[in-house]
This record gives C-alpha cells, sequence and structure tokens, in this order.
C-alpha cells in the first residue's frame, strides 16, 4: 500500500469510503501481468479523486444507497468501481455488465467499456478482489488459493486474461462492436486483493502488493474477526466466527485461520 493511501485511509471515518479509496488505489495483487495497469496509474486516480472522497466522507449517503444492493464482495468490489466511473469527470461509462449473446449463445460480458476523455480512446475493464492464501512459498503462483480451495490464482488470472479481456477480439462480438462505434483500443486487467503468506515466510510473490499471514492457530491478542465486506480495508466486526476467517487488527496487519481439512485440500489439489 502506497504512503499516500495510507495516509488518506487514516483520515477518512466512512468504512464505504475507505473501501472506494481502497478499490481505486491499492496495488495490483500480481506485481507483473499483461494488461494490468502499473501502480503508478492507480495513484493518479487517487490524486484526481482525494478531494471528492474527502466530500463523500463527510456526506456518504449517495455512495451508500449506490453500494448497499451489494453483500457479496466481488459485486461490493465491482459497485465501488462503478460509482467512481458514474462519478468522475474524467471518465463516461459506456457499458456496465454488457451480456453478449449471438443468435441464442452467451459468449461473455464485458464488466465495464469506458470513455477516457483524457487519453481520448475507448478501454475495456475487467475487475476482481480476490484473496489467496500461499501454501508453498517456492512454487507460490501455482499454490495460492482462496478461503475456497477450488479458487486458483492462476486459474482466475489466466481467465481474466485469456478469456474476458479477449472478448471484443471474437468476431461477431468485434463486428458489433464496430457497428456500434463501441469497439475498444486498450484493454485494462484490473485485479486486486491481498496475499496471504505462511508466518516467517521471507519469499513474496509481489513485493508491492497487499499481504498477510495465515496459520491454523487462533491470532494473537488484538486481531478481531472480519465481516466479509470487511476484507478490503478492516472496521466491519463480524460476530460469528467461522473455522475460516480473516481477522484484521486495526493497523493493516492481517491474518486468517484456516483448518487442516483446508490445507489438506490444497495439497491434493497442486
Amino acid at each position: 500500500m502506497s504512503t499516500v493511501l495510507h495516509s488518506l485511509l487514516s483520515r477518512l471515518g466512512d468504512p464505504t469510503v475507505r473501501d472506494l479509496a481502497w478499490a481505486l488505489a491499492s496495488p495490483n495483487l500480481l506485481q507483473h501481468s499483461p494488461l494490468a495497469p502499473d501502480n503508478h496509474w492507480y495513484s493518479q486516480l487517487l490524486t484526481e479523486y482525494q478531494p471528492r472522497l474527502l466530500e463523500l466522507d463527510a456526506q456518504p449517503a449517495l455512495l451508500h444507497r449506490h453500494c448497499q444492493p451489494h453483500r457479496r464482495l466481488g459485486f461490493y468490489f465491482e459497485s465501488l468501481w462503478h460509482f467512481f466511473l458514474l462519478d468522475h469527470h474524467r471518465y463516461q461509462l459506456l457499458a456496465h455488465d454488457w451480456q453478449q449473446v449471438i443468435e441464442g449463445t452467451t459468449l461473455g460480458a464485458f464488466d465495464f467499456i469506458v470513455w477516457d476523455q483524457q487519453l481520448k480512446r475507448i478501454e475495456h475493464w475487467e475487475l476482481a478482489v480476490k484473496f489467496y492464501l500461499i501454501s508453498q512459498q517456492d512454487n507460490a503462483f501455482d499454490s495460492a488459493f482462496g478461503m475456497n480451495p477450488r479458487d486458483k490464482l492462476r486459474r482466475k488470472h489466466q481467465h481474466m486474461l485469456h478469456h474476458q479481456l479477449t472478448l471484443s477480439q471474437q468476431a461477431p462480438v468485434r463486428q458489433r462492436l464496430t457497428q456500434l462505434g463501441l469497439l475498444p483500443q486498450h484493454q485494462r486487467l484490473i485485479l486486486k486483493g491481498r496475499l496471504y503468506y505462511p508466518a516467517r515466510c521471507q519469499q513474496f510473490l509481489s513485493e508491492q502488493g497487499e499481504r498477510g499471514t495465515w496459520g491454523l492457530e487462533s491470532p494473537e491478542p488484538g486481531f478481531t474477526p472480519q465481516h466479509k465486506l470487511g476484507w478490503l480495508t478492516g472496521g466491519r466486526h463480524s460476530e460469528r466466527l467461522d473455522r475460516k476467517q480473516n481477522f484484521n487488527d486495526g493497523n493493516g496487519n492481517w491474518y486468517i485461520q484456516v483448518d487442516e481439512e483446508w490445507l489438506e485440500s490444497t495439497n491434493m489439489k497442486i
């Protein structure tokens, strides 16, 4: 996390506004990925939008109404970006969650098609927020699993890169977009989240990305269980304690507790 983002989060009191700032300016989950913006691009977005974030922190009702229907973390993350694109003068949102159905067959959907007023071009953005646990530090990319062990970092990244972001290149979709004047000239893979490593790990898949630790034991005192929507910036205490639980200590430190069953299932899938 950049110093600027960390400083801003300490100033913002509303959890949803904090999450919006984090969604925009947190670093890429992976340090190197084709089609991913560099982290400087996110920092520029934060610089441009920071005055508005401070306004929203004082009066967050509009943002709350926009995000309120979305209780699943992925949809909530997307709704934060959706609000930004509708609210920021630099961008014109041309399409959102646009299903491509050709002759009765669904070929995919665009998360966002955007006109960038500054760069004067149409862009296609695909978004995801993911939280993965690294089970083998010397083989981190292939051993990164979600709390649902069927969710793997490699599989998600490849799907975004080779399926979602190539949708406009499929001939019938490309023809439709060209006729409508909506053919993207640029693509962006916006994959954010946090990677959790074993305790005392010294090898990191992404030096710049956000990270936490994971283990089988309960966390140290001071860590509180987080509701799923609290996984971005914390501050959303969960009364329910699950067998696989994400914790935060309020100072930017994160810990996920898992069980032996999770660990065995990941070993079987590597």
